[in-house]
């Protein structure tokens, strides 16, 4: 029997990347699936933006011929769009999937020392498939804002502006990744550079376009932007529309997106502002990176289920570095029962479909653990006792000490 083991490198070889097995297993089953149905409506808005790129169509069109909805991202990504679009849809399908799923999974591998980075990776797990299946790019968003983190902490400025220029060529919001440069001494340098980055990718299109035309194409975006943020009917269908949209729900409240936005943003930000002689603390830091993924997702009005992924990230990296309590379990397993559950086939169908989707429950969970988490940096801030509770593996790991940041 023992000759039909593995020999023992090749078992704690397993033993150490199971679920890095169990994700890349997934994105391939995900474009078997998408190879036996037909790919998401997402993923054929995705290969045709690059087609409507390269023909000069406005991107911005409505096609119903070809897809449902429109194309919402930058002309960058549609270039960059291009390699997954010339391939067959199922090969194509499996390295988007792949690119999604290793991409968080090395991101959250950077940030956190290897047993903290297994359990968060697996608790996320749910959501980065349902994120896949939807053929979404959440799961990279978040890794981009993750990876952006760990290089300004590291003082690898450009690789932080790069990181977060790719994100706002993706979704607007990462934009506010930025803000992670606060901690930083040479922030005018990081503008600087982040600047240069978002410039460089926005004029990138030129290799596939002429100059009116790609002016054109942002003419059109900015139109399309305009309008969902105009947009107060909370989102409908597969729209969750953030925090927002949940007030209209609840509550009843008329009211437009951008009081509850800006007040969202003034208390994340709050803590940052009131608490400066906290920044040379790593778990002040990473608490500040588990509330912006959060809040990504909040205050968000175009927030759909598989967004979810991102503030998940958030909750699952904030349960795995601070101490254990009976509060944050029970957050974390509200999350997973009412998130994930949601999500996918963990709850009954007909619950989900009742309850949990019009009712728009995930977004419940979610405010709750950024209230948390918040309210831990303002009890923070007023007594020092209780910083510092991340692990000192964990500091080591995020705050290299060859490259560790000079902080204020």
């Amino acid at each position: 029997m023992e000759r039909f083991l593995p020999p023992d490198g090749a078992r704690a070889w397993l033993g150490r990347h199971w679920l890095l097995i169990i994700y890349i297993a997934s994105a391939l089953a995900v474009a078997v699936q998408g190879g036996v149905r037909s790919p998401d409506n997402n993923f054929l808005i995705f290969r045709a933006a690059a087609r409507h790129l390269a023909q000069g169509q406005d991107l911005y069109a409505a096609y119903p011929a070809e897809f449902h909805d429109f194309f919402k991202y930058s002309p960058t990504f549609a270039l960059l769009f291009s390699p997954f679009a010339v391939l067959p849809p199922s090969a194509s399908l499996a390295l988007w999937s792949l690119l999604n799923a290793l991409a968080l999974y090395w991101a959250v591998s950077r940030l956190l020392p290897s047993p903290a980075a297994r359990l968060a990776l697996a608790l996320v797990y749910f959501e980065v498939l349902h994120s896949m299946q939807r053929a979404q790019s959440n799961a990279l968003v978040a890794a981009l804002v993750i990876l952006a983190f760990v290089a300004i902490e590291r003082q690898r400025l450009g690789r932080a502006a790069l990181a977060i220029a790719a994100g706002i060529a993706i979704k607007i919001f990462p934009v506010a990744a930025a803000t992670f440069a606060l901690f930083q001494q040479r922030r005018l340098r990081f503008a600087l550079l982040l600047l240069g980055s978002v410039t460089a990718l926005a004029l990138l299109p030129l290799l596939a376009t002429s100059p009116p035309a790609l002016a054109a194409q942002y003419h059109s975006w900015s139109a399309l932007v305009a309008a969902d943020t105009a947009d107060q009917t909370g989102g409908g269908g597969a729209l969750y529309g953030g925090l927002m949209g949940g007030l209209r729900l609840w509550f009843g409240l008329a009211w437009p997106n951008w009081p509850v936005q800006l007040a969202g943003t003034v208390l994340l930000l709050l803590p940052l502002a009131l608490g400066r002689k906290r920044w040379s603390d790593p778990s002040f830091r990473v608490r500040y990176l588990c509330s912006l993924l959060i809040y990504l997702v909040l205050f968000n009005h175009q927030t759909e289920s598989p967004t979810f992924v991102i503030a998940v990230t958030g909750i699952a990296i904030w349960f795995v570095t601070s101490p254990r309590t009976p509060l944050s379990i029970v957050i974390m397993g509200v999350t997973l029962l009412l998130v994930s559950g949601a999500s996918g086939d963990l709850l009954p169908g007909w619950l989900r479909r009742t309850i949990m989707i019009p009712w728009r429950v995930k977004t419940i969970p979610c405010l709750l653990a950024w209230v948390v988490i918040q309210w831990e940096m303002f009890r923070d801030i007023a007594d020092p006792r209780h910083g510092s509770e991340m692990g000192e593996a964990s500091h080591r790991q995020v705050t290299a000490p060859e490259s560790r940041a000079q902080l204020r």
